[in-house]
């Protein structure tokens, strides 16, 4: 039973800690003190050469040298004894600390070969044949249509299949808010569209646009 409820909890463990529990232990030689009975006789001071004498007991203190097992330097000790190593650093996401100052990605990530302006490690994930069109992975096989497009794949179908989302007349689809808003234009950029839209009539007309064609290109 006890067997049984220790494979239990390095399970349990093994998973709440991403697998980093390793065996880091070195040994270490300590001096242990311990004392050791013996027998001792005490004599009358008027005793005769025959007499036996009283007995009695002393403890000596003696040293001994054991070898035991401790957490090497990098890692720190944890229930039951077992050794953790030591990042100082917080490892990033979906990484797990597998030796001191060392992080590893988690199952199903991968190291990316494109670090960050800090030279972190980054764990991206693994998506088994890829990702349909329009889409990308955002966890171990998993795939999510990417910004501006919507998932239209029917309830029963299998692979997902990714749409751009289409926004009304002067609007335009915002990433941050995930939705469609109206186009703002401050004053040079209305202008600026409506000397492009001069410029494009001027060369296909040869003669320059109405008020009215101005109007409507604005």
């Amino acid at each position: 039973m006890l067997d049984k409820m220790l494979s239990m909890l390095l399970l349990l463990l093994g998973q709440t800690q991403a697998l980093a529990i390793t065996n880091g232990h070195c040994q270490k030689n300590i001096s242990v003190k311990y004392q050791v009975p013996l027998t001792r006789t005490r004599l009358p001071s008027n005793a005769s050469s025959n007499s036996s004498g009283e007995q009695y007991i002393v403890y000596e203190e003696r040293i001994r040298w054991d070898t035991v097992q401790i957490c090497c330097p990098g890692y720190r000790t944890i229930i039951f004894g077992f050794c953790e190593p030591i990042c100082l650093e917080a490892c990033p996401a979906h990484s797990y600390c597998l030796e001191p100052n060392k992080c590893r990605c988690l199952r199903g990530y991968e190291h990316s070969h494109h670090p960050n302006k800090q030279h972190q490690l980054i764990c991206r994930p693994i998506c088994q044949g890829g990702c349909p069109e329009h889409s990308h992975c955002v966890a171990h096989n998993e795939c999510e249509c990417r910004p501006g497009f919507k998932d239209v794949s029917s309830w029963f179908s299998l692979s997902l299949s990714c749409e751009r989302i289409q926004c009304g007349q002067d609007q335009r689809y915002d990433i941050q808010r995930h939705a469609c808003v109206k186009i703002e234009m401050s004053m040079e950029e209305l202008m600026q569209r409506v000397a492009e839209r001069l410029a494009k009539g001027l060369e296909s007309e040869g003669e320059p646009p109405t008020e009215e064609q101005v109007d409507d290109s604005v």
